[in-house]
C-alpha cells in the first residue's frame, strides 16, 4: 500500500442511522463544518535530580463529532429534543396577534379564538396598558368592544387552533433527551497528485448532546450546532474508522 498524503477541505455529508432498526434516521447534506475532535489523558513518571520526565502513559482516548448545519429541519430539531414531531393535522394551539382599526365599536379577527382574548389600545404606535378595553361579545371573530372609538387602533392577542398537515410541533420536556446513533460521513480529499479521493468515517455509536442554542439574530444568519460524544463500541472496542477509497 502506497503512502499518500491528502488535503481536506470539503465538508462531509452525514447520515444518522437508528441503532435498533439499522434504518437511516436523518441525512445532513447542508453542513458548514464537520469536525472529529480527539482527546486523551496521560500520566507520567518523574524523578531524579531536577524531577525530569522519565516515562509517560496515554489512556482514556475520547472523540467528539461536531457538526454545524446551515439549515434546521423538523426532524433535526426533534432529535435534539428527544421527542417525536407532532403532526399539525391533529390541531395545534398557537398565539395570534393582530393590529386592527376599530369600525364603530367592532373589530374582525382573522382566526377563531379558543382562549385568552385580550385587546389593547395602540396610541402613537405603542400599546397603552393604561387604557381599559373590554370585550362585550365575540361572534365568530366579530368582536364588540367598549373603551374604544371608531377609527382607534387596537392590538388583539388570543389563542387559536391550527389544523394543517404542513404545521408541526416539537416539545422540549424535562425528561426526554437525544438518542444514540450510528453515524457515517462522506467527504472528498485530494491527494498530492491532485486526484479526488472519497473518504468516509464510520462511528458505531455516537450520543447526540442535549446542549444547544437557537440564536435569532437580526444581523446574522443563524447556524445550528449538533455535537455528539463518540462512544466505545462494546463489540469491537472501536471509537471510529476512517476509510479512503
Amino acid at each position: 500500500m502506497a503512502n499518500k498524503r491528502y488535503g481536506l477541505k470539503e465538508v462531509a455529508n452525514v447520515i444518522f442511522f437508528d441503532i435498533s432498526t439499522g434504518k437511516p434516521a436523518i441525512f445532513f447534506d447542508t453542513l458548514k463544518v464537520s469536525t472529529i475532535e480527539n482527546e486523551s489523558e496521560s500520566a507520567e513518571a518523574r524523578g531524579g535530580q531536577g524531577n525530569g520526565r522519565l516515562m509517560s502513559w496515554d489512556y482514556g482516548r475520547t472523540a467528539t463529532l461536531t457538526m454545524q448545519d446551515a439549515l434546521l429541519s423538523d426532524v433535526s430539531l426533534a432529535m435534539l429534543s428527544g421527542n417525536a414531531v407532532e403532526d399539525g393535522s391533529k390541531g395545534i394551539k398557537v398565539v395570534g396577534r393582530e393590529t386592527l382599526t376599530v369600525s364603530g365599536d367592532k373589530i374582525s379577527l382573522k382566526e377563531s379564538v379558543v382562549d385568552n382574548l385580550n385587546i389593547m389600545k395602540v396610541v402613537n404606535g405603542v400599546v397603552d396598558p393604561t387604557v381599559e378595553v373590554s370585550v362585550v361579545e365575540n361572534l365568530a371573530g366579530e368582536v364588540t368592544l367598549t373603551g374604544v372609538e371608531d377609527g382607534d387602533t387596537v392590538m388583539a392577542f388570543y389563542e387559536y387552533t391550527v389544523t394543517n398537515p404542513n404545521a408541526s410541533k416539537i416539545t422540549f420536556s424535562a425528561n426526554a433527551f437525544p438518542a444514540t446513533y450510528r453515524v457515517v460521513g462522506d467527504t472528498l480529499g485530494k491527494d498530492q497528485y491532485g486526484n479526488l479521493r472519497k473518504m468516509q468515517f464510520i462511528i458505531p455509536q455516537a450520543k447526540l448532546q442535549s446542549t444547544f442554542s437557537l440564536t435569532m439574530d437580526v444581523e446574522n444568519v443563524s447556524v445550528f450546532d449538533f455535537n455528539l460524544d463518540v462512544l466505545v463500541d462494546p463489540d469491537t472496542d472501536k471509537l471510529y474508522e476512517i476509510i479512503t477509497l
